[in-house]
């Protein structure tokens, strides 16, 4: 008797505990996956753009899994447009797998555990709807659209709301689809047994299989923005872009001048041109409508007739407002502000000759823009001596890495050598400047020429073709190895001081060496190879210098460039730019302009498509 009362009553028990168990662990995974949910809708649109550049290496551009890196990869990456996979997808979990990765099928995480460039939760959530978005075709939206609007409509309104006319005292709560809590827990199959015959007492009518799955689709693009991924990307409707001017040398707000405000297209070509007044706190303000997400903008602003600009940026669809600060100079004509920052000399030998390069990397000390000792940039700005037995001289600017130059049509010559006539803004690494000549040579060389200003040292690159550098002043290194084959001597050079001399004397006669085909040469290396093979890379400069009163005024950044990262996005467009400019005040002939502008174009375009 006890037994069977401990018995019906221990069914009792469990009977009751199990189910409130269950439900009670039902509300803790619903109360988890509501701390995983978007605070609004994903923008798909803004995910796509994205996925373009985070995903589309692995998983291809219509999300098939058929990416450049795809064959590489040990697991075959996720195919986004599986008609399976949207039926069985959670976009809680997608959100997981982007944010956190996944790396035992190689897929690295986007979120905060990223380190180079991590991704907020709007945008990872963007990109769970950029996966439905690739992964849910365009007619099945159009196709769950016509039986919504037939058969849901009524109720659950237009917008998905649950406030449709014949609602009437139903529960609005319940009818809402725009309910986030309710799609980023659920996959779509969950979704469509709630609507089949019987699965809500208030769906009578009768679908078929594919109508009902369409539905689903569309109804489930209530809690996020539907982009079809072949379709053109849809302009940004409002923006707006702002900045303060400041003035970098008395740290005093601008106003009344003018800002100018241009964007670029993909394709590098300027597409907008738009003034503003400056406000009297320092402010100005473009109000901007349908403009295309892929453009590129730059402000700049005059004074005393020398043009200063903002960074290069693009606006961004989750956020359309874009501060772009701009920060003029003062101008100073003390030549004392100048120094050398680096100094490199490269040698390559020809049958009876040997060719020089120079490169001078100056900076700036001050917080004024160097005119020249004038004050008047057209009479030259920094100066540059060159041995008396110099022959066939020239000048270019480098983009970074010496192999990437472009004429210095700038340099003039004047009484006592030759004189650049670009100011030089604040900063190190403000400028740059290569000077190539070629000297005679048989068994030697001696030459000497002053450097103007200080220098905190000279590295010489020598070829190893049995010629040396000699001198109390030189201190030799040790012998490296070139990629391709060859080898090279580095040579130190102690500080000079403003006006000091550096000598060189090359000792010994080159030796014949074979080329990678075999054939019997003079002793020469190519001076980016050899810049290469020693890991000498450039110091960040500012590579927009090179046109005449045009450049950033972001001073550059410390550190040496990496021979696959030499110049960035921002510089190039901020060079082209420049260029503009230039050609339209009358500065460049039309011929220069164009050649510059096209080989500027074709390095921005190889570096955006590689990145």
């Amino acid at each position: 008797m006890n037994n069977q009362r401990l018995s019906r009553s221990g069914s009792l028990f469990w009977a009751v505990l199990i189910p409130l168990a269950l439900l009670l662990l039902m509300a803790g995974l619903v109360a988890a996956q509501e701390t995983l949910q978007p605070d609004t809708k994903p923008d798909g649109i803004s995910g796509l753009e994205l996925y373009q550049s985070r995903c589309v290496v692995c998983h291809g551009p219509l999300g098939a899994g058929d990416g450049e890196m795809a064959a590489n990869l040990d697991t075959p990456p996720k195919q986004w447009n599986d008609p399976e996979y949207r039926k069985t997808a959670v976009p809680a979990k997608i959100f997981t797998q982007i944010d956190q990765g996944n790396l035992e099928v190689g897929m690295p995480p986007f979120g905060a555990a990223n380190t180079n460039d991590p991704l907020n939760p709007t945008n990872v959530w963007n990109l769970v709807g950029a996966v439905y978005s690739l992964s849910t075709p365009p007619e099945a939206i159009t196709q769950g659209l016509a039986v919504y609007t037939e058969n849901c409509l009524a109720c659950h309104g237009e917008q998905g709301q649950g406030d449709g006319p014949e609602a009437g005292e139903m529960d609005a709560a319940a009818l809402d689809l725009t309910r986030l809590d309710y799609w980023f827990a659920r996959t779509n199959q969950q979704v469509f047994a709630d609507i089949i015959p019987g699965g809500i007492p208030e769906h009578t009518y009768t679908l078929s299989e594919e109508d009902q799955w369409a539905v689903v689709d569309y109804a489930r693009t209530f809690s996020y923005l539907y982009q079809d991924p072949e379709a053109p990307i849809p302009p940004i409707a409002a923006a707006v872009i702002t900045g303060t001017v400041d003035n970098g040398t008395t740290g005093e707000i601008m106003s009344g001048l003018t800002a100018q405000l241009r964007a670029f297209t993909i394709d590098f070509e300027q597409t907008m041109n738009l003034t503003t007044t400056i406000s009297a706190d320092g402010i100005y303000q473009f109000d901007l409508e349908d403009v295309d997400s892929d453009w590129v903008y730059l402000v700049s602003v005059r004074y005393n007739d020398l043009s200063f600009s903002s960074n290069a940026n693009q606006l961004s669809r989750v956020d359309p407002t874009l501060e772009l600060p701009v920060t003029v100079f003062e101008q100073t004509d003390d030549p004392s502000v100048i120094s050398v920052e680096q100094m490199h000399l490269v040698f390559s030998f020809l049958e009876g000759t040997v060719e020089v390069t120079e490169l001078y990397v100056f900076s700036n000390a001050d917080t004024a823009v160097f005119m020249g000792r004038s004050g008047q940039p057209d009479d030259g700005t920094v100066e540059i001596n060159l041995p008396k037995q110099a022959e066939n001289i020239s000048f270019e600017r480098t983009m970074g890495a010496l192999q990437n130059t472009i004429p210095a049509s700038e340099v003039i010559q004047t009484g006592s050598g030759y004189a650049d006539t670009v100011p030089v803004r604040p900063g190190e690494g403000a400028l740059n400047l290569i000077v190539r000549y070629t000297l005679p040579y048989e068994d030697g060389v001696e030459f000497s020429h002053k450097i103007l200003y200080d220098t905190p040292g000279v590295t010489a690159i020598l070829p190893d073709a049995g010629v040396t550098i000699e001198g109390d002043n030189w201190l030799a290194g040790s012998l490296q190895q070139m990629p391709g084959g060859g080898s090279f001597m580095t040579y130190q050079h102690q500080i000079i001081e403003a006006g000091g001399d550096m000598a060189v004397t090359l000792d010994g006669r080159p030796q014949l060496v074979a080329d990678p085909a075999g054939n019997i040469i003079p002793a020469r290396d190519n001076t980016a190879e050899i810049l290469i093979g020693v890991g000498v890379f450039l110091v960040a400069i500012g590579v927009v210098a090179f046109v005449v009163r045009g450049w950033r005024s972001r001073p550059a950044e410390d550190g040496y460039f990496d021979e696959d990262d030499y110049y960035t996005e921002e510089e190039l467009i901020q060079a082209i730019a420049n260029l503009d400019e230039s050609f339209e005040n009358g500065e460049l002939d039309e011929k220069a302009y164009h050649s510059q502008r096209a080989e500027l174009k074709a390095k921005l375009k190889a570096l955006w498509e590689g990145s």
